[in-house]
């Protein structure tokens, strides 16, 4: 294939994914959503920044057009690139067993919004909470707490996007599994098998990992709706998911035979839902040394508020359709 068969194909991809994505945070946003979650979680904050970190229940009586006026799309945009720069600052100041860790406290942060937005319908909660992480961190890590141009964050979300474009050309994985993360992609590096996976619900990713240890091959459904597939990589397709984990945030055992590679985004509802549900088992696969533990980029939640903003919009230009 020539380089140039090669670059509009990949563009045809990004295409397709940003707009699947674009459609599922715009859906997420706006539709009524029934009670999902049984009740808020425990505040992470410290005493300087409990009011932050926990919605008041006062608030659900604020209307969205009034509340809205002083939480912005563009500013929900901001505060949820910089956290995603923030976790990279404290991996390379702290390591990574403090950015797992850290991850887990923002994801809870999150869950606390969410379950007010699940039972008010207020689009406000999901404006506030990526501020009261970062406020969280700009905290417990002041040296961490990112304050970068709009442009520059636009940037950084183009070019996490544009990585998940090559990731899919390499991998040849299917649009559907692309709308938004987590994603997960399960190396097993004694054999080559590769499992790519979407989604929170069920947790696929650990039945993956036990599939690519007995040297199975299969494809996951749920509800008719196929979840993930397992393939054994070629020479290439190795070499990039090697490159992915060099190049993320890897925490644990890199000398272990299973390699997880996590796309999420510090903004993702789905991500804190399975972070808060399930994390904690992959935590002890992680501690134990079991598994190789990498992070990337995948920003589709952000970009909802990204190009809910017209001045952010304009930065993003086609990622925004």
């Amino acid at each position: 294939m020539s380089s140039t068969a090669s670059i509009n194909r990949i563009l045809l991809i990004a295409v397709i994914v940003l707009a699947a994505a674009l459609v599922a945070v715009l859906v997420y946003f706006l539709a009524p959503k029934p009670p999902l979650m049984a009740k808020p979680l425990i505040n992470v904050g410290t005493n300087s920044t409990q009011n932050q970190t926990s919605p008041k229940t006062n608030s659900t009586s604020q209307s969205s057009s009034s509340t809205t006026q002083t939480v912005s799309f563009a500013e929900a945009f901001e505060r949820g690139v910089e956290n995603w720069l923030g976790l990279i600052c404290i991996y390379n100041k702290y390591g990574g067993n403090t950015t797992l860790n850290t991850v887990n406290s923002i994801y809870i942060i999150a869950y606390n919004y969410l379950y007010y937005y699940e039972q008010t319908n207020n689009i406000t909660y999901l404006l506030m909470y990526p501020i009261a992480q970062y406020q969280y961190l700009a905290n417990k890590y002041p040296s961490c707490a990112v304050n970068e141009s709009d442009q520059y964050l636009a940037n950084v979300v183009m070019g996490a996007l544009s990585n998940i474009n090559t990731m899919a050309y390499t991998l040849n994985v299917p649009g559907n599994l692309l709308g938004t993360p987590p994603l997960f992609i399960v190396l097993n590096k004694a054999n080559n098998i590769t499992y790519v996976l979407a989604g929170a619900s069920p947790p696929l990713v650990f039945y993956a990992i036990n599939y690519s240890k007995l040297g199975n091959i299969t494809t996951f459904t749920y509800q008719g709706q196929e979840l993930g597939y397992g393939f054994r990589a070629n020479s290439t397709q190795v070499s990039f998911i090697r490159e992915l984990a060099s190049s993320g945030l890897g925490i644990g055992n890199p000398s272990a035979n299973i390699t997880v590679i996590e796309f999420l985004d510090p903004e993702c509802p789905y991500c804190a839902i399975f972070q808060l549900e399930y994390g904690g088992y992959l935590d002890k696969l992680i501690s134990s040394g079991s598994i190789y533990y990498v992070i990337q980029y995948f920003p589709t939640h952000v970009l909802g508020y990204g190009c809910s903003s017209q001045t952010i919009a304009q930065m993003l230009g086609p990622y925004c359709g």
